[in-house]
């Protein structure tokens, strides 16, 4: 640590003393660097045994590199070395810390030519001289910065691994002092000029475009078209134009550029491509976007009508009255059973378009039906209903509740005792009693009809008391319209 302060303060000291020793020439061909070094012989630390942990993962040291001018991309430089170092012999037990030489001919590749900033790649080949007299073989890849700070005065930072064929030798090295460069001594040169590789009178320095002939205003940019819009950030650089517009021209200056005004000579929004708003039926839509100009209408039509608001323009709704889905022409389908509502008899009962939209009655529900004709019963020879039919007629009732779309049709019919005139009153009252009994329980009269047939659709022989039983009944036809 003591020899690594030395020599930063030695480098400081040149620092101080280095505009003193340079004379400003043509070029520097020659510069020394003198660095502090620090060296770390663990790496890799995962091949080292265990008793290597002890060591010191840094040592220091001290470098003097020699650099030679070769061209504008390369340097061939000389650096020599003295640093501490602690070192495995072939035991596996370490040295004690000791001193070691090391010598190498570098190629340095310029990765940036700049006159505050310039990094650049070095690898060559070298050799160590070890504490035990052996000269091992070394071959460094690393990257170096040289950061201006004075007249010719550098910062100079380098970081190497070092290769030796054998993982114990292997290290790397960081280092950090100062590059002082070096003319040829003969006499100084007057002033040069400063560069200017395109030739346009600006100074690289100075020069945004320094590969290409600009003008002063733009910074040595290039305008082609001379908008004054540098070409890079123009657009359209064979156009004059506007900043406004990236450099693109608005010959109507309606703020919409030439290229995408569909009438760039007539000023216009650009909501309308750069066209005047001319709207024939004041419904607030273009004439250049509303697809019924003379017809007020709405946006989500399309400038079109629409009544029912559903998006659809009334020339293409089946149902311009009603909101409903593109899906089905307009028209509402309340229950989504896929039947519009007005093709569908039960618009809010989800069914079968086989059943006209209506859910279909269920086998149990039917058998209750054929049951009421024969179940109901009335007084001899009245239309009185017996109480004890009451409970099917409330299962009819029961059935018309859960099926709102369905109607119902009740039939009276008696058997041929007695004259037809007599029968069909009879019918048409024993009819009605039902019809009266359902109403009573809430079924609406707008759902129901009844009417009395007499003795003149029998379904069994009149001849026999059976037949004649089964003559006596009621029907309850449910359908739905």
């Amino acid at each position: 640590m003591r020899t690594l302060l030395q020599t930063l303060c030695l480098l400081v000291a040149l620092a101080a003393f280095a505009p003193a020793l340079q004379a400003q020439t043509a070029d520097y061909p020659e510069s020394w660097a003198f660095r502090a070094i620090a060296v770390n012989y663990k790496i890799p630390e995962p091949l080292l045994p265990a008793s290597y942990a002890e060591t010191p993962d840094f040592t220091a040291g001290m470098e003097a590199e020699y650099y030679r001018h070769l061209s504008k991309r390369f340097n061939l430089s000389f650096p020599f070395r003295i640093f501490k170092a602690q070192l495995l012999n072939e035991e596996g037990s370490r040295y004690r810390q000791s001193i070691n030489f090391g010598l190498n001919a570098l190629m340095n590749i310029n990765l940036y030519n700049g006159r505050v900033f310039r990094p650049h790649f070095f690898t060559g080949v070298g050799t160590v001289l070890e504490r035990s007299q052996e000269f091992n073989i070394d071959v460094p890849f690393g990257l170096g910065l040289n950061l201006l700070l004075g007249k010719a005065t550098y910062l100079s930072a380098t970081g190497a691994y070092h290769f030796s064929g054998d993982y114990y030798r292997d290290h790397v090295q960081a280092g950090l002092g100062l590059r002082l460069m070096f003319g040829n001594g003969e006499k100084e040169m007057a002033p040069t000029a400063p560069s200017d590789r395109d030739g346009d009178g600006i100074a690289d320095a100075s020069d945004l475009c320094p590969d290409q002939a600009g003008t002063a205003a733009l910074n040595g940019c290039p305008d082609r078209d001379g908008d004054g819009i540098a070409d890079a950030s123009d657009l359209c650089p064979d156009q004059a134009g506007t900043k406004a517009l990236s450099g693109c021209p608005d010959s109507d200056n309606d703020g919409v550029a030439d290229a995408s005004d569909k009438c760039p000579n007539e000023a216009g929004p650009a909501s309308n491509m750069g066209c005047p708003v001319t709207d024939r039926d004041g419904d607030g839509i273009a004439d250049a976007s509303d697809k019924c100009p003379d017809l007020a209408g709405v946006a989500s039509a399309g400038g079109c009508p629409d009544r029912d608001g559903d998006g659809l323009a009334d020339a293409n709704d089946d149902c311009p009255n009603q909101a409903g889905t593109a899906a089905n022409g307009g028209c509402p389908d309340t229950d989504n059973d896929g039947i519009v509502d007005r093709l569908d008899s039960c618009p809010n009962e989800a069914g079968p378009a086989g059943n006209k939209g209506c859910p279909e009655i269920s086998q149990t529900d039917r058998a209750v039906l054929t049951e009421a004709v024969q179940a109901v019963e009335f007084e001899t020879g009245s239309a009185v209903i017996r109480k004890d039919s009451y409970e099917i007629l409330d299962k009819v009732a029961d059935i018309l509740k859960r099926y709102p779309g369905y109607k119902v049709r009740i039939g009276g019919h008696t058997d041929s005792i007695g004259s037809a005139e007599s029968n069909m009153s009879l019918s048409e009252k024993r009819a009605k009693a039902c019809y009266d009994y359902l109403l009573n329980k809430g079924i609406s009269a707008g759902r129901m009809s009844h009417q009395g047939y007499g003795e003149s659709q029998p379904i069994g022989d009149n001849r026999y008391a059976p037949g004649r039983e089964q003559n006596r009944r009621v029907e309850f036809d449910v359908y739905i319209e």
